[in-house]
C-alpha cells in the first residue's frame, strides 16, 4: 500500500533531485503547505496569546491609579459593573497622546509612515468593536479575578486563570439608551396612529340618520 503519510520537508530525501513535475516533488509541496499553515496557525496564537497578555496587565497595572499608596487589604476588593465600564473607557483611550502627535504631524503636511497609519487603523478598528460588540477585559466585578490578576506575574501560560467578561465602554451606554427611548417613542406614536379616533355626538347622529346637523 502507498505511504501517504505526510512527512515534514527535512525528512524527505534526496528532495534536490526531484523533477518538478514528479511524485517527489508535489510530497514537496504538500509538506511544505502543511509546515507553513502550522506555522502561521502557530504565529496567530502567539500574538493572540501577546494581545490578551498586553491587555490583561494594562488593566492590572491601571485599576489600582489613584490607590498605589493604599495598603493591599484596604484596597477595593471588586469594581461594579459602572466602574469597570467607565475603566474600559480609560483603557481605549490609553494611546490618545500617540495619536494626537501622529494626526498633528499629518495636519502639518508630513507624510506618515507606514506604521503610523496602521497604527491610527488599528486603534480606530478597536474602539468600533468595542463600541459596538464589546471588549474582553478581566472580570474585576469578581472578586477572585481581581486577587488573581493581582498576583499574577505576567506569565501567558498562566493567563487562563484570569476570567474575562465582555464589556462596553460607559461613554456608548447613555447613546444606547437614547437609541432605546427614540424607538420607544416611535413604537407608542405608531400604536396611537392606529387606534380610531371617537365619533363627536353630532358626527354619530349624522351616520345613524343620515341627516347633517347644523
Amino acid at each position: 500500500m502507498p505511504n501517504n503519510k505526510r512527512k515534514r520537508v527535512s525528512k524527505i530525501k534526496d528532495k534536490e533531485k526531484a523533477h518538478p513535475y514528479s511524485r517527489k516533488a508535489r510530497q514537496i509541496n504538500r509538506a511544505m503547505h502543511k509546515e507553513t499553515s502550522i506555522a502561521k496557525a502557530k504565529s496567530e496564537r502567539i500574538n493572540a496569546a501577546l494581545g490578551r497578555g498586553q491587555k490583561i496587565v494594562w488593566f492590572r497595572d491601571n485599576m489600582d491609579k489613584g490607590e498605589e499608596e493604599v495598603e493591599a487589604k484596604l484596597k477595593k476588593k471588586m469594581w461594579t459593573m459602572v466602574e469597570l465600564r467607565q475603566l474600559v473607557d480609560v483603557y481605549l483611550e490609553r494611546n490618545d497622546e500617540e495619536i494626537e502627535n501622529i494626526l498633528a504631524k499629518k495636519e502639518e503636511g508630513k507624510n506618515l509612515l507606514q506604521k503610523e497609519s496602521l497604527f491610527l487603523q488599528l486603534v480606530d478598528s478597536e474602539v468600533k468593536e468595542a463600541k459596538l460588540a464589546g471588549v474582553e477585559v478581566p472580570d474585576l466585578t469578581n472578586g477572585a479575578v481581581v486577587k488573581a490578576l493581582r498576583a499574577w506575574d505576567g506569565d501567558l501560560n498562566s493567563i487562563t486563570t484570569i476570567k474575562l467578561v465582555t464589556c462596553k465602554p460607559a461613554s456608548i451606554i447613555p447613546i444606547e439608551e437614547e437609541a432605546k427611548n427614540s424607538r420607544r417613542g416611535d413604537s407608542a406614536s405608531a400604536k396611537a396612529d392606529k387606534i380610531p379616533q371617537l365619533l363627536t355626538e353630532q358626527q354619530a347622529i349624522e351616520i345613524s340618520t343620515g341627516m347633517a346637523v347644523n
